[in-house]
């Protein structure tokens, strides 16, 4: 390129003198510029010019160097120039990123689509060519579809046209010797080969189509018509000789004639059906269904009229017409119209109870009877009857709505009656599917048995009652009304009725607060004991009535029942701090403490692994089993009503409770006589072995509580008449019956557990010994202590043979690990990380690339941001431009205005003295 030497400019000068871009050139030259050479030159001078602007400057070029160079070894990336690449980047961008930088806006863009747009290599003649020959092709084709000419060119016969047939061989033929069987000419060309005359066939007419086409169609209404006829005929000749046949179609093969069977009762199941469809009395059009809502306000509506009317009665003012369509909501119904309780009876209960209802059915028909003959016409008559043929369906429906939930109710457990009676169903265990929900179906089941009708006394009660505030009230409440157990559930019903959440603002306060009454109350009652059946039957819808509350209104429902037990568990410690064995000191819980715990575990799930409530209520619970000492068989009895809460509320989570276990073993080794085995086991020595406190087996204080007298095991165990303080030989063996009962029960709790045996081993040994020693004393009760112990004795050994102690892991044994070398010999490199590892050397070399190619993807994002910054700045520099010209532009003519409106001011003030001085 010239002189290397001088300036940059001098070196510019050189090179373009030596391009021939400058300087003096021959004619010569300057006439090939306007010949066609001249193209060619003028690419080989932009070449020349490119070649020299990349050499000019020696600062783009960037080099590389190597610290060992290698002769002939081409290295890529050794020189680069920077310049050019990024402004060839940048031309890329704006070539690609900027068109869509630029139409991100637009909701639709135009793709340009003509054939070989997209090519650079063709020129625009080229393009314009292929167009034009790609158009005349598509015409082509289509109009090909429907030309009628070109066969002859298509058609052809071993690669020679049709036409080209007739040009045989100069071979003389004669006409006239035709073979015998052969074809003429005129019939092959004529037949074979007609078609390709010069002359088309001329068009046919309308008429001449139209006429074709009711041709074809004669003939095909002919065809089928012929075909109709045939078939008929074949139809006929089957009809005629069809009777000669009948004989051997339906002949069969005689049968030995078997004997008379005796006739079986018909079915009238169906007809009964029927029957009652029949004589069903028609459906009468109806209003709108009620929500519950606008039917328990419609209720209370009703309980305030029916009161008033009775206050009327009362003072001998005469009584106003009342609609008795509808009965007052009274009990079952208002849990019916709340949705709370209705549909959760379970078939075994119902069927238990059958005989019951039937007898409760009977005597309200009488009762019924009786009213109706005294109060009522004929017609009211009728309407009552329909009321409780609805209500009867209604219940019917309920009740086979419920038989689905059967398998929801468990059999019973080990839970222990409270209540003497016909109250024993409501102790039954818990489902622990759903503790609160088995428990309550198992109460309303109970109510609904057991809950005498309305008699004529109840409707002697008020129809409104005040919300009571305290339990004072309440108790001031009943016994202004002389309220029994009988109504006090219609009470309940009816204070929640008129005082319904929905019906004023401060309600639901006022039910929270009579919530905490009602528990109050349910204690109170339990401390008063229980009478009969019917106060058993009032507890059970007391609480009934306070599950419903309790899960409208939880939170303060839990705050209560918490309440309630942090003051038993401080009367317990206080208790345990004036000493445990002492009488004065009240360890134990009582009847009311017991029915507390009992509801608690009712309404709250007991299966949680941590709950607000049912956490205390095990605490407190174990609590009492580890801490309290026996003094007495109440005592016992306390503890073992204890113990089968805890096997109620562990049903479903069966969690370990070694206060249980070991309050159970303690009561039953008290209750049973003492007697050392033959191999020297006594009850305190298999206490000591199996490590359970037992400090009161074999005190002295104990002495008086072991059997010593025979009796036979109650068919239930009453634990109500030993919590009250009897004693006596009965009650040991009633409380030995229900520890055997609670043994039975935990054994099947803890089947699966892993310390079955150790848990269970001791409770063997001991009903062995026992057994043993009942031999003299109570001869009657060997047999079930030792049913007991033999059960027991089989679970454990089962246990035994199933359970395997822990060891190691059997595995094959492993071989010496070997080691793959970390360098291989034959391309060792020192100064290179090789791994030896092919899966992780792959592995490494994937996450090299991701790297690389992720700092790659940056620096192009990074680069691609720049390159719309530096664009959207040249756009706004030249919006500012552009705007500034046209304010420019604005104020120049603004400004020519001016001027012009000044020079003609000034002219007409010049004009104006010129006059005045003429």
């Amino acid at each position: 390129m010239g002189n290397k030497k001088g300036s940059q400019l001098a070196q510019l000068r050189a090179g373009l003198r030596d391009a021939g871009v400058v300087g003096s050139r021959p004619k010569k030259a300057r006439r090939d510029d306007d010949s066609r050479v001249g193209q060619y030159r003028a690419q080989q001078r932009r070449r020349r010019l490119d070649a020299l602007m990349s050499t000019l400057n020696s600062f783009d070029e960037k080099v590389t160097h190597q610290k060992h160079e290698v002769l002939g070894k081409k290295v890529k990336g050794k020189k680069g120039n920077p310049a050019a690449a990024n402004s060839g980047a940048v031309e890329v961008r704006r070539r690609e990123l900027l068109p869509q930088l630029q139409s991100r806006h637009h909701s639709s863009t135009f793709v340009d689509r003509r054939f070989g747009e997209n090519n650079p290599s063709l020129s625009m003649e080229e393009k314009m060519l292929q167009r034009f020959t790609h158009e005349r092709q598509k015409r082509a084709a289509k109009t090909a579809l429907f030309d009628l000419n070109d066969d002859e060119v298509d058609i052809t016969h071993y690669g020679r046209s049709l036409s080209g047939l007739d040009e045989l061989p100069d071979v003389e033929i004669d006409d006239d010797e035709d073979e015998p069987n052969a074809i003429d000419a005129s019939t092959t060309h004529e037949t074979h080969f007609a078609g390709f005359d010069d002359e088309p066939e001329a068009p046919r007419s309308k008429r001449e189509i139209m006429k074709e086409v009711m041709v074809k169609s004669k003939l095909a209404k002919y065809e089928r018509k012929k075909a109709k006829d045939e078939d008929d005929e074949l139809r006929m000749e089957l009809d005629e000789g069809f009777s000669d046949i009948r004989a051997l179609l339906y002949e069969r093969p005689n049968k030995p004639e078997e004997q008379a069977k005796p006739a079986q009762p018909a079915d009238d199941t169906y007809e009964t059906f029927v029957r009652e469809l029949a004589f069903e009395r028609r459906a009468k059009p109806q209003d709108r269904l009620k929500s519950a809502e606008e039917l328990i306000e419609q209720h209370a509506q009703r309980l305030r009229a029916a009161e008033e009317a009775r206050q009327r009665r009362m003072r001998g003012e005469p009584e106003p017409e009342i609609d008795a369509g509808e009965p007052l909501i009274e009990g079952e119904t208002m849990r019916d119209v709340m949705g709370l309780g209705g549909g959760l009876i379970a078939r075994a209960e119902r069927q238990k109870a059958a005989p019951m209802q039937e007898d409760d059915d009977e005597d309200e028909e009488e009762e019924e009877d009786e009213e109706d003959e005294e109060e009522e016409d004929e017609d009211d008559e009728d309407d009552e009857e329909n009321e409780d043929d609805e209500d009867d369906e209604d219940e019917d429906e309920d009740d086979d709505d419920d038989d689905d939930d059967e398998s929801a109710i468990p059999s019973a457990g080990p839970q222990i009656e409270l209540d003497d009676g016909n109250a024993a169903a409501d102790d039954d265990a818990v489902d622990e599917d759903d503790a609160e929900l088995a428990a309550f179906e198992r109460l309303q089941t109970a109510g609904k048995q057991h809950t005498p009708r309305r008699t004529k006394d109840i409707p002697a009660l008020p129809f409104t009652f005040p919300m009571p505030k305290s339990h004072d009230e309440l108790l001031d409440l009943l016994e202004e009304h002389h309220v029994t157990s009988a109504q006090l559930n219609t009470v309940i019903t009816r204070i929640r009725t008129l005082f319904a959440p929905h019906l004023a603002a401060e309600n639901p306060g006022k039910l929270q607060v009579f919530m905490c009454v009602l528990i109050e109350h349910l204690v109170y009652r339990a401390a008063q004991g229980v009478e009969d059946a019917q106060g058993a039957h009032a507890q059970s819808d007391l609480l009934l009535h306070i599950y419903e509350l309790a899960r409208i209104y939880p939170v303060r429902a839990a705050e209560h029942m918490v309440a309630k037990l942090s003051l038993m568990q401080r009367n317990l410690t206080r208790g345990l701090s004036r000493g445990a064995l002492a009488p004065q000191s009240k360890t134990w819980p009582g009847l009311p403490e017991l029915s507390l715990l009992r509801a608690t575990g009712i309404i709250w799930p007991t299966s949680d692994r941590w709950h607000p409530v049912a956490t205390p209520l095990s605490l407190l619970v174990a609590q009492y089993l580890a801490h309290s000492r026996i003094r007495s068989l109440k005592d016992i009895a306390s503890s073992l009503y204890l113990v089968s809460l805890v096997a109620s509320h562990q049903k479903e989570a069966k969690r370990l409770v070694p206060e249980a276990l070991n309050a159970l073993f303690n009561a039953t080794a008290v209750l049973l006589p003492p007697h050392q085995s033959a191999r020297g086991l006594t009850a305190k020595a298999i206490a000591d072995d199996a490590g359970i406190p037992s400090p009161d087996v074999g005190a002295a204080h104990t002495r008086d509580l072991h059997i010593t007298e025979d009796a036979q095991l109650s068919p239930k165990a009453r634990l109500v008449a030993l919590l009250d303080g009897e004693d006596g030989a009965q009650a040991k063996a009633d409380l030995v019956g229900a520890a055997l009962q609670l043994f039975r029960s935990f054994g099947t709790l803890y089947a699966g557990s892993p310390a079955y045996v150790e848990l269970f081993s001791p409770a063997v040994y001991l009903l062995e010994v026992g057994a043993v020693s009942l031999r003299t004393t109570a001869p009657s009760l060997v047999q079930p202590v030792r049913a007991c112990a033999e059960w027991l004795r089989a679970r454990v050994e089962s246990a035994m043979e199933t359970r395997h102690a822990l060891r190691l892991q059997a595995h094959r044994a492993l071989s010496i690990a070997s080691y793959a070398p970390k360098f291989d010999q034959q391309t060792y490199d020192p100064h290179r990380a090789v791994d030896p590892d092919a899966e992780r050397a792959q592995a490494a070399k994937l996450r090299a690339q991701l790297k690389r190619e992720r700092k790659g993807a940056i620096r192009e994002l990074r680069k691609d941001a720049q390159f719309i910054a530096a664009e959207r700045a040249a756009e706004r520099e030249a919006e500012d431009k552009s705007y500034k010209r046209k304010i420019d532009r604005i104020m120049g003519t603004l400004q020519s205005e001016r001027s012009e409106e000044k020079a003609m001011d000034k002219a007409k003030a010049r004009m104006r003295r010129q006059a005045g001085r003429s």
